[in-house]
């Protein structure tokens, strides 16, 4: 199963981990920011290399970091390896999203009038 390894920052702190629901971990950290992230079936060793490369700057007892601007970037270059800038992207855009709301459209007008203003206006009718 696919993870994600990514960097959250919070301040001027940074929480470098692995998660299985990127979306969950982003809410949990919250109000923190997603820097980068990097997914991969194997994340152990990813993690293992960045938290020992970092590890003059972690903050004890957590997994947050104090980083400086250039080792940020090297944590970021390192994460952004594999298209992750595609992760939040909208699901429809330009025609199909025109199309798909024009579909919406129509088939909840219809069902309003099939089954709200129908019935009221056979009563009269």
């Amino acid at each position: 199963m696919a993870s994600y390894v990514y960097l959250i920052q919070n301040g001027d702190l940074f929480n470098i981990g692995f998660t299985n629901n990127l979306e969950r971990t982003r809410i949990d950290l919250r109000p923190g920011e997603l820097v980068a992230f990097l997914i991969t079936e194997n994340p152990e060793p990813l993690i293992k290399n960045l938290r020992k490369t970092y590890v003059d700057n972690r903050l004890p007892g957590s997994d947050y970091y104090r980083l400086a601007n250039s080792q940020v970037k090297e944590c970021k270059s390192l994460l952004n390896v594999d298209g992750s800038t595609n992760y939040f992207q909208p699901f429809l855009k330009g025609p199909s999203l025109f199309i798909f709301f024009m579909v919406s459209w129509f088939t909840l007008t219809y069902i309003i009038i099939q089954f709200a203003a129908d019935p009221i206006l056979s009563r009269f009718g």
